[in-house]
């Protein structure tokens, strides 16, 4: 390791909130010179969002960052770059239209007398870099786009290298890689470290940060909970309990009552769904009535899956049953005729019409419902906006009012009455209480419990693991794109959950009903 120095990377009080959702609280710690200093968090943890600030990407609420005894003067990229600071992120930020030597300098260093690129001193130096991993197979002269997504991200992870930084910020880099590539990686960023290079690495894979890292930084909701060194004391149990040792006692989480038996057929199942470079091999199956979790790590494939079980995403093979009977081709459409709901993860984006009325949003899955002759009966729909308005305590205005204009919570709430209004046999909900407080939490909650008493399905995909625990019947763990586990009833517990989702041994189990 190179010389040491406590004070050459230093996160003074860091705070970020998001509208009512704290992603950071007065987190303080140290990064030394010439150190590979691992951030470990389950999702939420505010590990993203740190890093963020670092780069410059996010502006901190409170606090500083200091680097070689110099406060940041402003929070943006280019100031961070001009700082010395690089940052590989978990989504990939490649130029898809130009080539990987292109990729690799996008700044065109490589300049003749008169001002123009020399191509062949650029693809050269490219080649050198690219050789330094072993990438046989890949060209400087290639297009972004032509080639595999793990070598797309092992350009960009060469980019930020081939800048030379003080510091390089590392977000998930291993999460496309296979093991050939990420071992590759992981000794690259060894020979960085042993040249006084000081790397922030932040991953979910407990193997790789006892095998990489000098010492690893914990937070836990938000905040900083511990900076332990690496030695041959630590363990993945150690590092487990500092990510989920919370209290739940006093939170507005309670244990789930399991149900003591659930009906005998199935209701949904998937079979063998697989997709390249998303999800392999997954196959579950529930019964109605019953609450199944889903939970992963980032990169872990849930994601994916929730769509691809919809149909918002292809997939490459497999098969999904509704019923006994087989859905083809998998639509939202088909769903919504088999009535099967997906609540997405971003209202913003996917989940909400937001300049519409209120009662127009509601009116979508049930226009057929509402409908005669193809002219809409607006007495039946206020009936029914009304009542779900009543029922789930909305706060709103009048059934006019756009979904824009509401807080989250209300938001979040009518995205669920635009599901249930269509009374489902199977809801897919993801992500049900993302970015809202913890009132509208509660209260989502309490919809969920009762719909589940009333028989209706539900897929439960959740980065909180305290909200799995409070609903579901069962957990099904994800980790590297296939399902690692399940644990049902008195088996959920955040320790068995992370020990699937992150560890390299835990306990093992079926996905079967």
């Amino acid at each position: 390791m190179g010389k040491q120095n406590d004070d050459f990377l230093k996160i003074v009080g860091i705070s970020k909130y998001f509208g009512v959702v704290k992603a950071l609280e007065q987190v303080s710690f140290t990064v030394r010179r010439g150190e590979i200093h691992a951030i470990l968090g389950e999702n939420g943890a505010g590990k993203s969002t740190l890093v963020k600030i670092i780069m410059g990407e996010n502006t901190p609420d409170a606090g500083e960052i200091v680097l070689e005894g110099m406060a940041f003067k402003q929070y943006s990229p280019l100031y961070a770059r001009s700082r010395g600071i690089q940052m590989v992120h978990q989504e990939l930020a490649i130029f898809e239209n130009m080539t990987v030597a292109e990729n690799i300098f996008p700044w065109n260093e490589f300049r003749t007398k008169i001002n123009t690129v020399s191509w062949r001193r650029l693809n050269e130096e490219a080649q050198k870099r690219l050789d330094l991993f072993g990438l046989k197979s890949i060209r400087p002269d290639q297009l972004m786009r032509d080639l595999t997504l793990d070598a797309q991200q092992m350009v960009e992870i060469l980019r930020c290298m081939s800048a030379n930084p003080k510091v390089l910020l590392l977000d998930e880099p291993s999460s496309g890689l296979n093991e050939e590539e990420t071992a590759k990686l992981m000794a690259r960023l060894k020979g960085l470290r042993d040249n006084g290079e000081t790397i922030l690495y932040i991953s979910h894979r407990l193997k790789e940060i006892l095998s990489i890292s000098d010492r690893v930084t914990t937070l836990r909701d938000g905040h900083y909970i511990s900076t332990l060194v690496n030695d041959e004391n630590l363990t993945e149990n150690i590092l487990i309990n500092n990510m989920v040792g919370r209290d739940l006692s006093s939170s507005l989480y309670s244990q789930k009552k399991y149900k003591s038996r659930l009906e005998e057929d199935i209701l949904f199942e998937v079979q063998n769904l697989s997709k390249r470079n998303a999800i392999r091999d997954v196959n579950f199956a529930m019964k109605k009535g019953e609450v199944l979790g889903f939970f992963g790590l980032e990169g872990s494939g849930t994601d994916k899956l929730s769509r691809m079980m919809y149909g918002l995403e292809d997939k490459d093979s497999g098969d999904i049953f509704f019923k006994g009977e087989k859905i083809t081709p998998i639509l939202p459409a088909k769903m919504v005729n088999h009535r099967i709901l997906y609540l997405n993860n971003n209202r913003k984006i996917a989940g909400l019409l937001l300049d519409m009325p209120t009662m127009d949003n509601i009116a979508v899955p049930i226009l057929e419902k509402i409908s005669k002759f193809s002219f809409l009966n607006f007495q039946k729909l206020r009936q029914i906006s009304e009542k779900y308005v009543k029922k789930f305590s909305i706060t709103i205005p009048s059934m006019k009012t756009r979904p824009r204009n509401l807080s989250g919570g209300n938001q979040q709430k009518v995205m669920l009455t635009i599901c249930l209004a269509a009374e489902p046999e199977l809801l897919i909900v993801n992500e049900p209480t993302r970015g809202i407080d913890v009132g509208a939490k509660a209260e989502i909650h309490k919809l969920l419990r009762e719909i589940s008493e009333q028989g209706v399905g539900i897929i439960l995909f959740s980065s909180e693991m305290p909200e799995l625990m409070s609903l579901a019947d069962r957990v099904i763990v994800m980790k590297n794109r296939r399902i690692s586990g399940e644990l049902s009833g008195g088996e959920i517990a955040e320790n068995s959950i992370m020990a699937l989702a992150a560890a390299e041994t835990g306990p093992k189990g079926s996905a079967t009903a």
